[in-house]
């Protein structure tokens, strides 16, 4: 599934089954009330013979106060319906059209530009293709919280956990809002395991689909074990869709590297990534537990130093957050 079927091609015919939905319910509403109401019906047959002489006065340059006689007319005849509709018990707008979205009139597009509800539709079939629907609700920046990180500064580095994660907050919305721009081609965040490395990424993929950009988020497992291991390995032609997302969504997450088997066929498949998407343009951001050293040991040289020179790259230091959150929840239980 790519994204261009899945924005273009589906949203455009959920607002087309939207329109006929709400066709068949305006028809079945008219039925109804023409069979209860047949005075309703007359009215509407004036009413739509006063616009359409008023119409065609107009167009062959008749007097301007026929014209207005004519509308005015038509007015009092639809303040007479609407009086009949209300006193009848139905809403005075029961037989008006109905739309989903007035804004568009459920077409998707206000003066050719995308409407709001279309730019919430494409968000939506962008969270799904994420892979990561589920998630954002508890991990992004709004709930991103900073309080776990020590400000004491630790004999290693020049400046604190603390310092640390704000500068690479900083760095990490300015990633977001020069997305467009060719000034990265990812980044890299490495770390031991628990300091919130996958949240920060969770948080920098809901900031782009959120901006309508496309973004696919896989573990390494499901990357080299699944996809790339049943299309090329196997000629499964059913990951094949899956396969080119790779390589055209406009972020490709791999979370946890090196947390697979690692073996020639990863390290060729993931240079080929880094590579194929680094010339195309499209950013890849890649989080792991491993160090620069064991990165550079266990996928080689020329991988490193293509996503050294190329990405930018963010070390998270500190103390382990899940381990101080499940002391803070066992001492308020005491």
């Amino acid at each position: 599934m790519t994204y261009e079927k899945l924005s273009i091609v589906d949203i455009l015919h959920g607002y087309e089954q939207t329109r006929l939905k709400n066709s068949r319910i305006e028809q079945d509403r008219r039925s109804e009330v023409y069979k209860k109401l047949p005075r309703i019906k007359e009215l509407d047959e004036e009413i739509r013979l006063s616009y359409l002489n008023a119409a065609k006065m107009g167009i062959n340059n008749k007097a301007t106060d026929d014209i207005e006689k004519i509308k005015n007319k038509a007015k009092e005849l639809s303040h007479e319906r609407s009086l009949l509709l209300t006193s009848s018990g139905y809403p005075a707008d029961y037989l008006s059209p109905i739309y989903d979205c007035p804004v568009c009139q459920d077409t998707g597009f206000v003066n050719q530009q995308k409407c709001s509800c279309f730019r919430m539709k494409i968000i939506d079939a962008l969270y799904i293709q994420s892979n990561m629907q589920n998630v954002f609700e508890k991990e992004n920046f709004g709930t991103f919280s900073t309080q776990y990180y020590s400000k004491e500064v630790p004999e290693s580095k020049g400046y604190s956990p603390y310092d640390n994660i704000i500068s690479i907050l900083e760095r990490a919305h300015n990633f977001i809002d020069s997305f467009d721009k060719k000034n990265t081609a990812g980044i890299l965040i490495y770390g031991e395991t628990g300091l919130g490395k996958t949240f920060l990424t969770n948080c920098i993929a809901k900031e782009l689909l959120d901006r309508e950009h496309s973004v696919f988020y896989l573990s390494t497992n499901e990357l080299f074990d699944q996809i790339l291991s049943n299309y090329i390995m196997n000629n499964n032609p059913d990951y094949e869709d899956l396969y080119n997302y790779l390589y055209t969504c406009e972020l490709l997450i791999i979370d946890d590297l090196g947390t697979e088997l690692t073996n020639n066929f990863v390290r060729s498949q993931l240079f080929e990534i880094i590579n194929k998407r680094e010339i195309s343009g499209r950013k890849t951001l890649i989080s792991t537990n491993l160090s620069m050293k064991d990165l550079r040991d266990r996928y080689s040289e020329r991988i490193m130093s293509r996503i050294i020179d190329n990405y930018t790259v963010f070390n998270i230091y500190g103390d382990n957050i899940r381990y101080q959150k499940r002391k803070n929840a066992i001492n308020q239980a005491n």
